[in-house]
């Protein structure tokens, strides 16, 4: 449990509904421990023993409460005893229905609190973790490993301060029973057998850790299929997929079926194997009860406490393998929490006044292992300059422009924005000051004029449809049905790649930072569409300093000045007259395009 002691914070906002939910439990398990058995030895006399000894237990009510003598006519003894049962049953009953409720809020809000903390780390973490993690395995840990966290914070607290109230209640009527009676002192040794589940309770706890993170992580592998099966209907059907698809979720599946059936053959093994040992507890209690000449009701009693004492055992023989499942969840949410943050604001940040836009790379190196991408980079872009990326894939044109942001830290080298290392400046800053258009847009699933308007959030509607209007995107908008208020859908799905990339471009007019980066922004458009955005992306980059991420040389025309990247350096700096007659990669690249057809 000390794993788990951090995560009682999220308890603080509904403390006092979990402190609430524990004293009904606690009434309730005084209730069902003493009160029943007891209850059962005071109205079985009564009931079936005749006028005289219902006489006998009115009077002998005060003997045990602490009031004055309380006589209740004979003629109402049994009517007053067995009114006795419902009372109690009602007590019981509101006190379970008062800690189910209350203990469910406190779990919901709790599951709430822990999901919040997760996602907020997932905000934080380096784009490099998103790469070691598939998104299925993440939703997983969020919706489901979370679950595990409230259910050892709420559920199993709840029982580790309830169930010792009933078992002790049951244990004091028990001793207080065989104290009163001679000859039942032996009736105590039946309470013996309890601490032999503790070995059976320790043994499959074990097994079930190991076997519990096994299923855990077979649901994020079930969850990551999933997720990349809906991701890619096209593609599927495209290539005939559909029946190689189901093969593969029907092998995870039934990986995932085989981990879930040895969890449930060890959490269910345990509870049998505790009644059976209670039974035979049992079976001691009531020859040592018969051997002592004991009367029926008083055996029944006992008998009744006798299974309330080992009730709350078996539970708690419950808790321990809950926790042990409930920690592999924990493990996996803690791998979130606990990853490093590798890209991290500094204690105390410069501020970026009035930003120009030079961009400075000196003796940068980059790698996401061991090789490195960038290798000893060496650039200086002036405020204003419309530099194009060119060279083959993989040469490390993508991971250049990613640096000027700082999604990545070089592990050598420094770059700078205005004679200032990035990293001494705050991300949101610097991140303000850039504006970036990738490739392939991701859209949130919201109305086109919110997908906008996320350029710069307080920005007004004029200044919205200006953008959109500078993107060549206005006029599609307003042909749709809802117009500015049409859904996207998830990822930008109702809408064509054309379309997509016009409304991420629009976002970076709105944007209006001194710094763009344009992973080739037009690579999705068709060529009347293209022809259109190329003229306002020579307004947008007017001014700019911009960072073209070339993969057709038709974009080029926007380009100042060209870098060609080979296998991570910068082989050659130039225009393109210039790069045609000395730099033998460039043409290279240059005509096999051309010749393509690109």
């Amino acid at each position: 449990m000390k794993k788990i002691l951090p995560y009682y914070a999220c308890l603080r906002p509904v403390w006092g509904h979990f402190a609430g939910a524990v004293l009904c439990g606690a009434l309730y398990g005084i209730a069902s421990g003493f009160g029943m058995p007891f209850l059962v030895s005071k109205v079985l006399p009564v009931v079936f023993g005749g006028e005289a000894r219902g006489i006998v237990l009115v009077r002998d009510w005060h003997g045990w409460v602490d009031w004055e003598p309380w006589v209740v006519p004979a003629e109402h003894a049994l009517a007053f005893a067995v009114a006795l049962l419902p009372v109690v049953f009602a007590v019981r009953a509101a006190a379970q229905f008062g800690n189910a409720y209350l203990l469910n809020f406190v779990g919901l809000r709790v599951l709430e609190g822990v999901r919040m903390r997760v996602f907020a780390r997932l905000q934080e973490l380096h784009l490099a973790f998103f790469k070691r993690h598939t998104a299925g395995d993440l939703v997983s840990r969020v919706v489901g490993d979370t679950n595990h966290v409230k259910m050892i914070v709420v559920d199993v607290s709840n029982d580790l301060l309830i169930q010792p109230f009933t078992m002790l209640g049951a244990v004091a009527f028990i001793v207080y029973e065989c104290l009163r009676q001679p000859g039942m002192e032996r009736f105590l040794l039946s309470l013996a057998a309890v601490p032999l589940v503790v070995l059976p309770i320790r043994y499959f706890g074990k097994k079930l850790a190991r076997r519990s993170r096994q299923m855990l992580e077979q649901t994020g592998t079930l969850s990551a299929v999933l997720v990349e099966n809906l991701h890619s209907p096209r593609e599927i059907r495209a290539y005939n997929l559909e029946a190689r698809e189901q093969r593969r979720f029907g092998d995870v599946v039934r990986a995932l079926l085989r981990s879930q059936m040895k969890v449930v053959k060890y959490e269910k093994m345990l509870s049998p194997l505790i009644e059976f040992v209670s039974a035979c507890s049992i079976a001691v209690a009531i020859y040592q009860a018969a051997m002592a000449g004991i009367s029926q009701e008083t055996v029944v009693a006992l008998v009744g406490a006798l299974y309330f004492a080992y009730e709350p055992v078996k539970r708690l023989g419950g808790i321990h393998n809950r926790v042990k499942a409930g920690l592999a969840g924990l493990a996996r949410i803690e791998e979130v929490l606990h990853a490093p943050v590798e890209v991290a604001d500094p204690a105390q940040p410069v501020a970026l006044e009035a930003v120009r836009g030079e961009v400075r790379f000196e003796g940068v190196t980059f790698a996401y292992g061991r090789k490195p991408v960038l290798r000893e980079v060496d650039v200086c872009v002036r405020a204003g300059e419309v530099v194009a990326l060119v060279g083959p894939s993989g040469a490390g044109k993508s991971t250049f422009a990613s640096l000027v942001p700082r999604f990545y830290d070089p592990q050598a080298g420094v770059v700078c924005v205005d004679g200032v290392d990035v990293r001494r400046v705050a991300q949101a800053a610097l991140r303000g000051v850039i504006a970036v258009v990738s490739q392939e847009p991701i859209l949130f699933n919201d109305t086109i004029y919110n997908n906008i308007l996320i350029g710069r959030p307080e920005a007004g509607r004029g200044d919205v449809v200006r953008a959109a209007e500078q993107a060549g995107a206005r006029a599609f908008i307003e042909a749709m049905p809802l117009q500015w208020e049409t859904r996207v859908g998830e990822r930008g799905g109702s809408l064509s790649g054309g379309q997509r990339q016009r409304v991420a471009i629009a976002r970076a007019f709105l944007k209006d930072a001194p710094v763009l980066i344009l992973d080739e922004a037009t690579s999705a458009l068709d060529a009347e569409s293209e022809s259109v955005v190329q003229a306002a992306l020579e307004n947008l980059v007017r001014g700019k300093t911009t960072f073209i991420i070339a993969h057709r040389f038709s974009t080029l025309r926007l380009a100042t000045r060209i870098l060609v990247f080979d296998q991570g350096r910068v082989v050659a700096d130039g225009t393109h007259e210039v790069l045609m007659r000395t730099c033998a990669l460039y043409v290279t690249l240059y005509r096999r395009q051309m010749l393509g057809g690109g």
